[in-house]
């Protein structure tokens, strides 16, 4: 999408400079896993308002895929045994809150693809597994120039 688009064929285009802010509202247990509930916002205008839901294997596939950028993003460890105990549910909410906070502050991790698509997956593709390594690349020189010469 391009940059500050306006209308085209009746229908306003995206205009994804805006920074997006997420907050997971809530969790639900169904069968053998978590699912949270994430209320996104594009913008100050509550108008903008959508959510998404993702497990926590969602978020760790991200995280997986941002990691290629050299940072080390907060997100909670797995947990094999005992991951639908209320208390440990309560407390990697608040650890997957933490990471999505840091992601979408990030200057320029917030505005990658893949942290676009896992918020917003009805303006952009949710396939991660098609993403070209030449995006990564650039999105890891960027990362090294901003550290490097900030």
């Amino acid at each position: 999408m391009a940059f500050l688009e306006t209308v085209s064929l009746g229908k306003v285009l995206l205009d994804d400079t805006v920074p997006l802010s997420a907050t997971i509202e809530a969790s639900q247990s169904i069968q053998s896993h978590t699912e949270y509930i994430i209320r996104v916002q594009r913008g100050v205008s509550s108008e903008c308002t959508w959510q998404v839901i993702r497990r926590y294997s969602d978020f760790d596939m991200l995280n997986n895929s941002l990691q290629i950028s050299g940072l080390n993003l907060p997100l909670p460890p797995k947990k094999l045994i005992g991951n639908m105990d209320r208390e440990f549910i309560a407390e990697r909410q608040r650890g997957l809150q933490n990471y999505l906070n840091s992601i979408t502050s990030h200057p320029i991790i917030s505005h990658c693809e893949l942290v676009k698509k896992f918020l917003d997956p009805s303006n952009y593709s949710a396939n991660y597994t098609g993403e070209l390594s030449v995006k990564f690349l650039i999105m890891s020189i960027l990362v090294f120039v901003v550290w490097f010469f900030f």
